[in-house]
């Protein structure tokens, strides 16, 4: 999987979140719902960055990579 393709799966899952709760229209997303779940996606990716830093360090390949993730979730 890539950065780019993670970053997608994770916003698309707390997009998920608000349509299971009703807050989503059918005929699309609204762009303060997708900003919502950007900003979880951020929080998500944070914690594996905070989890993985502290076991493995800076130049461990899944930090790079989730900090690759981090890169395309704020192109989304």
């Amino acid at each position: 999987m890539t950065p780019k393709e993670k970053a997608e799966e994770l916003v698309e899952k707390f997009l998920e979140i608000e349509f299971q709760r009703g807050r989503l229209e059918f005929d699309g997303y609204l762009t303060i719902e997708v900003f919502e779940a950007k900003q979880c996606a951020f929080i998500a990716v944070d914690e594996v960055l905070k989890s993985h830093h502290n076991l493995y360090g800076v130049n461990n390949k899944q930090v790079k990579f989730y900090l690759e993730v981090k890169q395309e979730i704020e192109k989304l």
